[in-house]
């Protein structure tokens, strides 16, 4: 084809479902409210590449405060190997060039060509899937995340990534996820946040950050017993053992690996073993 029969648009609602079915295609298991909920975040963020007037490829580069993340960097297999994933790449590149930080998780095959194009390793991902039971455990020091200050929120999701999430916290809190909770000390101060939403394929918890250990477990059994037990989805930064140690005692299984990689200066203040769990693949 020639490349004026190529043009690449900001998506429209309808399109980004596109870009989910295409998510799902590849085995990525997004959630079943992710479109509407990644949309909403930054909607001049995600772009389709258009073939003749049909979609071919797509990608999104979603904007928060002061850095950026990219994902959904896909070309449908029948038109792969013809510059088209480039020239969308370049562009969602050029819309995001206004932040100084830029993130994504990369398959692990990927990650050389990323790192031509400026990005850096941050830390090593595993997924990890298993059938956990509903336990009726109760904890008194976990609340719906809804009912806490929105403020203390943000800024505590802000300590487990590089900048604030204000759009798409509120986002993810009322159209993301199924349920959503913070552990709170004695002093009400929040020690955890995680969230679980429906996936094309069972569940997704993401984020699951917590001080400590028990902290997170109690989340973890919060949010499953919660959907009434269920098969959950779970990514892990590697580097965090006991992220490790809990799916481990969760019984479940690694199936696949990726690479959180930036743009940019290292990344700094960042305490990996708070983080139990990524929020998600696709905008970090």
């Amino acid at each position: 084809m020639a490349d004026s029969d190529f043009r690449i648009v900001v998506a429209s609602a309808d399109q980004v479902k596109w870009i989910m079915k295409m998510a799902d295609n590849e085995g990525w298991n997004p959630g079943c409210n992710d479109a509407v909920a990644y949309h909403q975040v930054d909607p001049t963020g995600f772009f389709v590449g258009l073939l003749n007037g049909q979609p071919v490829c797509c990608v999104s580069g979603v904007k928060y405060e002061n850095y950026a993340f990219g994902g959904h960097y896909i070309v449908a297999k029948e038109h792969r190997n013809k510059g088209y994933g480039l020239k969308i790449f370049d562009h969602v590149m050029d819309y995001l060039k206004d932040r100084n930080r830029i993130g994504l998780d990369s398959v692990v095959d990927q990650q050389s060509n990323y790192e031509k194009s400026g990005y850096n390793l941050f830390h090593k991902n595993m997924r990890y899937v298993g059938v956990i039971p509903k336990l009726e455990i109760t904890c008194d020091n976990i609340i719906e995340a809804k009912n806490v200050s929105f403020a203390e929120l943000l800024e505590y999701d802000k300590r487990h990534n590089p900048g604030y999430r204000k759009y798409f916290i509120s986002s993810w809190l009322n159209i993301g996820t199924n349920y959503s909770f913070v552990y709170l000390d004695t002093d009400k101060s929040i020690q955890g946040f995680a969230a679980i939403r429906k996936s094309s394929d069972g569940y997704k918890i993401g984020p699951l950050f917590a001080e400590k250990f028990e902290y997170a477990e109690a989340l973890v059994h919060a949010l499953v017993d919660s959907v009434g037990g269920c098969r959950v989805y779970i990514d892990i930064p590697v580097p965090n053992k006991d992220a490790k140690r809990l799916v481990d005692k969760l019984n479940m299984e690694a199936i696949f690996e990726t690479i959180r990689m930036y743009t940019g200066e290292k990344i700094t203040g960042i305490d990996l073993n708070t983080i139990y769990g990524l929020t998600c693949l696709e905008l970090g």
